[in-house]
C-alpha cells in the first residue's frame, strides 16, 4: 500500500465520555473534515445548520434525526447528506452507543 493512502479503523479510534457527547478531528485538508462523533445513550447534537453540506455516515447504533422539523430513526450504515443552511439535529434514543463520521466543510 502506498504512503498516500490511509486507512482509519473506527473501532481503535471510537470513544466515549459519560457526561457528554465525544467529538473528535480524525482527518482533515484544507477543504474538508471528518469529526468522530460517539454518544452514550440520552447525549444528542443540538439544533444547528452549515454553510455547506453535511454529510453523516452511521457506523454503529441507531438515533433520532430531526431534519427542518421532521423526525426519523436512522441507523447502522445509513448515510445523511443535509443540503446548507437546513437545521438538523441528532439525539441517541437507543439504549445502545451511537458512532458517527461527520463530514464538513473546514471551517464550517
Amino acid at each position: 500500500m502506498s504512503n498516500k493512502t490511509l486507512i482509519l479503523d473506527i473501532n481503535q479510534l471510537k470513544k466515549f465520555d459519560e457526561t457528554k457527547r465525544h467529538t473528535e478531528t480524525i482527518w482533515s485538508d484544507k477543504h474538508t473534515k471528518i469529526n468522530l462523533i460517539c454518544m452514550k445513550p440520552g447525549q444528542e447534537i443540538t439544533t444547528h445548520t452549515h454553510h455547506d453540506n453535511h454529510v453523516w455516515i452511521v457506523m454503529e447504533g441507531q438515533g433520532e434525526f430531526m431534519i427542518a422539523g421532521e423526525m426519523q430513526v436512522i441507523g447502522n450504515g445509513k448515510i445523511v447528506i443535509v443540503q446548507p443552511l437546513v437545521d438538523h439535529a441528532i439525539r441517541n434514543a437507543s439504549k445502545e452507543d451511537l458512532v458517527i463520521a461527520s463530514f464538513t466543510a473546514v471551517g464550517d
